[in-house]
């Protein structure tokens, strides 16, 4: 689908949705923007499983590794990484399990380089607020938040923000107010996704990079090469393909 299409597709959708002009005005409800938040996925053509190829970066530095992303639009994603040093890890994310390895071992604490792209697939409003609950957002509470120039609507809510001036984290998904496209994912325990503008791949709308922080950790940066539809069935998304050795 072409870019021009796609814009008048979702301005249909928002249409669907009462304007937000200002501070304050009346917020749609939380099932609507779900509903346009389905839509944008399906009509961005990745609602069914994708693969992503990927170059992963350490703060400002080169790439370290490169890497494959399949992402199945049901709760499942799977993440595996060539470094450059010769080892290969596996992250491997269920819902809100996360688990991963290196050369087939498992991993005791991993930097979480996963993000929960499934949420960019959710094929329905039902399925889209089923996931936030899964991962422990609150998907009836909807605030409006901002990311960098981009208004937002915050799915799981905000905090107020502390003497320092930062605001303390919820899990929560931020959701551009126009384009109904996902900006930002906070998952419990502190981790951080953000996901840059979408590119066009053959005819997949996905972000041109996801960026990742943890506490304790040092950034990270996910730069998207490729995307492509994927054939990942549900049972390819397991612990037999985590702690398997890795092909050459």
């Amino acid at each position: 689908m072409s870019v021009k299409p796609l814009r008048s597709a979702l301005s249909a959708a928002a249409a669907l949705c009462i304007a937000v002009a200002a501070a304050g005005a009346a917020i749609p409800s939380a099932e609507k923007i779900a509903d346009a938040v389905a839509e944008t996925n399906r009509l961005s053509g990745r609602s069914a499983p994708v693969l992503l190829e990927v170059r992963l970066r350490i703060g400002d530095g080169e790439p370290v590794a490169t890497g494959l992303l399949a992402s199945h639009p049901t709760g499942l994603a799977r993440l595996e990484l060539r470094s450059h040093r010769g080892f290969v890890e596996r992250h491997l994310l269920q819902g809100n399990s996360y688990t991963a390895s290196r050369d087939g071992q498992i991993l005791e604490s991993p930097h979480p380089f996963l993000p929960p792209t499934f949420f960019l697939q959710a094929q329905s409003g039902a399925a889209f607020r089923a996931a936030l609950e899964s991962y422990g957002v609150v998907s009836g509470e909807v605030v409006l938040g901002r990311v960098g120039d981009r208004d937002c609507y915050v799915f799981g809510g905000r905090l107020p923000r502390g003497p320092n001036g930062e605001e303390p984290m919820l899990p929560s998904v931020w959701v551009d107010l126009e384009s109904y496209q996902i900006v930002q994912i906070d998952r419990p325990g502190g981790v951080r996704y953000r996901f840059g503008p979408t590119t066009l791949f053959d005819g997949i709308q996905a972000p041109s990079w996801i960026e990742v922080t943890a506490p304790g950790q040092p950034a990270a940066r996910l730069d998207v090469v490729r995307v492509a539809p994927a054939t990942a069935p549900a049972a390819a998304f397991g612990m037999d393909w985590l702690i398997a050795p890795a092909s050459p």
